[in-house]
């Protein structure tokens, strides 16, 4: 696909254990197009962090497989490289902002020699020369080069988040995938910590995969959305086509259950139910059980994604509501 720099296919990824097997991941398809923006939503348990992790090539051993699928950058896949290539690629090509900052960063260590570590690891600097490129990193993210000798326990939780952009950073790659970076946040500092992540990739031309349970934080920082449930990609598109169109149940069951500004109402729309067992999931559609639109055929038939055209033609569902094209009210 033109201009795409990281293509996920059908890739499928278990968690075996003694007490069962969670199918965290099953089938996802992916698309990140070169110097975009890529939103991942959905609730908590989804696979959002396990996709990532498969990209990174840094899932649990022994317990997480991967049963199928490839991870395509520049047309290599990443799930066939060795472990010393694989290493050569995380941070220089492609680099990861965890989840929690607090857990994220070795707390023996100055903020200042861990980026400076991340910088040694992948460019053949001196140790003069990594200190200044630590330097304007630092500053980049708007944090003094003065507190580079101090420790992560000295920061509060927005200045650990910039400390572990900049390690992310740190080597201009030409991927980053936020994991909900702004978890554990109040809003000023959420809005602050995702103008740092913005402004450093208009800079750097930098694509991103941003992992989040807000749809607010997608629509002020992605250009595409893939709505993930259950371990599969349920739509995807731009964001106009996902804000504006909302074909599948589940994702017409996420905005109904925002407040809008623009409508009053008395109570919120809450999707009912729970997300199925991993360890059991169903035959059918994974949304079936929750769905208000569910057929009998829902329960014993799995959906593929059906192309919908929309603004670049990209958007896609799965759900058998479009199998036969248009939209369904």
């Amino acid at each position: 696909m033109e201009n795409t720099i990281l293509e996920v296919k059908n890739l499928s990824i278990h968690y075996e254990m003694r007490e069962g097997t969670v199918k965290a991941l099953n089938g996802a398809d992916l698309v990140l197009k070169e110097g975009a923006s890529h939103g991942l939503v959905g609730e908590t348990g989804a696979g959002k962090t396990t996709l990532a992790k498969g990209i990174m090539g840094l899932l649990p051993k022994p317990y997480g497989k991967i049963k199928s699928g490839e991870v395509l950058y520049e047309g290599r896949d990443l799930l066939l490289m060795g472990k010393q290539e694989m290493q050569k690629i995380r941070g220089q090509h492609i680099s990861m902002i965890f989840q929690d900052p607090m857990t994220s960063l070795n707390p023996v260590m100055t903020v200042g020699d861990q980026i400076m570590e991340a910088i040694r690891n992948h460019e053949k600097l001196s140790r003069k020369d990594a200190a200044e490129k630590t330097k304007v990193i630092l500053e980049l993210v708007g944090i003094p080069y003065v507190r580079a000798q101090e420790y992560p326990h000295q920061f509060s939780g927005g200045m650990k988040q910039r400390v572990v952009i900049a390690i992310a950073l740190a080597c201009n790659p030409r991927i980053l995938i936020a994991d909900e970076p702004t978890t554990a946040l109040d809003v000023t500092i959420q809005a602050q910590v995702l103008e740092t992540i913005r402004d450093l990739r208009d800079k750097f031309h930098t694509s991103m995969l941003l992992i989040t349970h807000d749809l607010g934080v997608i629509a002020q920082n992605c250009e595409y959305v893939s709505v993930i449930y259950a371990g599969e990609i349920v739509e995807t598109g731009t964001v106009h086509d996902i804000f504006g169109r909302k074909l599948h149940p589940y994702t017409q069951g996420l905005f109904s259950s925002i407040p809008n500004i623009s409508e009053t109402v008395t109570r919120l729309v809450p999707i009912n139910g729970l997300m199925p067992d991993p360890t059991a999931l169903p035959e059918g559609c994974a949304f079936c059980e929750r769905c208000k639109y569910a057929e009998a055929r829902c329960s014993v038939e799995h959906p593929p994604l059906y192309d919908m055209g929309g603004e670049e033609n990209v958007h896609r569902v799965r759900c058998f509501r479009y199998e036969h094209g248009g939209e369904r009210v």
